[in-house]
C-alpha cells in the first residue's frame, strides 16, 4: 500500500505520495565512460538525437565521472506530487525535494537511454535535471543548483533558445534521446512522467 500525506498548493488541499514511498522504476549504473565513449555507445545502439540533444552533448555538465555509481530512479507524474500543469517551477522543485526526490545530473539521461531500450511507444519520459546554463554559475559547475527543468531566467549572457534538458521517447519504433526547450508544464503531454533520483532510505 502506498502512503499518502495531505498538503496544500495555492490554498488547495492535495493528496500526494509520502517520502520514500515512490516505486523504484530502475536501478542503473552511471559513470565510468568518457563523453565520447557514451555518445558512441548511444549511436551503436541506434539511438536517434535531435539538434537540441547535440547542443547539450557539448555542455560542460554533460561530463560523466570516471567513477561508477549505482542510482535508483523514481518515475513520477505531476499528479503524484499533488500538482497540476498550472504549478510554478518553484512549487515543482519544492515538492519534489520535500518528497525525497533529487535532480539527475545532465549525463544521466544518456545512461538511462542505454538501459531502457524496451521503452513502449508513445509516452515522453523527461529527466529532471538542473537547467544547463551556458555560463558556469558562481562557484563553478560543481554546486548543487536548484531543481529547475525549465528556463525561467533571462539574462543578457544567456541564449533564450538554449535547450533545458533531455527526454526519452520511443516514436514509431525509433528510440530517441531528445533535448527540449520549454517554459511551462502546459507544454508537456498529459502522459509525460519525470525521472528523479530516489533518496536512499
Amino acid at each position: 500500500m502506498v502512503d499518502f500525506f495531505v498538503g496544500y498548493t495555492n490554498g488547495r488541499m492535495v493528496e500526494t505520495m509520502s517520502e520514500n514511498k515512490f516505486q523504484i522504476f530502475k536501478e542503473i549504473t552511471i559513470g565510468g565512460l568518457r563523453k565520447e565513449q557514451l555518445i558512441q555507445r548511444l549511436s551503436e545502439a541506434g539511438i536517434q538525437f535531435n539538434k537540441y540533444a547535440n547542443t547539450l552533448f557539448e555542455h560542460p555538465q554533460f561530463s560523466p565521472p570516471s567513477e561508477v555509481e549505482k542510482v535508483k530512479l523514481a518515475k513520477v507524474a505531476l499528479s503524484d506530487l499533488g500538482l497540476q500543469d498550472t504549478c510554478s517551477t518553484e512549487e515543482f522543485s519544492n515538492r519534489a525535494s520535500m518528497l525525497g526526490l533529487r535532480p539527475c545530473p545532465l549525463y544521466l539521461a544518456a545512461f538511462l537511454r542505454l538501459e531502457y531500450l524496451n521503452q513502449p511507444d508513445g509516452p515522453y519520459l523527461t529527466v529532471a535535471s538542473p537547467v544547463p546554463k551556458k555560463e558556469p554559475p558562481r562557484g563553478g559547475w560543481g554546486g548543487p543548483g536548484a531543481l529547475l527543468i525549465f528556463k525561467t531566467y533571462h539574462k543578457p549572457n544567456e541564449d533564450d533558445n538554449y535547450p533545458s534538458g533531455f527526454y526519452l521517447r520511443n516514436f514509431e519504433n525509433a528510440l530517441w534521446l531528445r533535448g527540449y526547450k520549454a517554459d511551462g508544464f502546459s507544454d508537456w503531454p498529459g502522459s509525460n512522467e519525470f525521472i528523479f533520483i530516489a533518496r536512499q532510505p
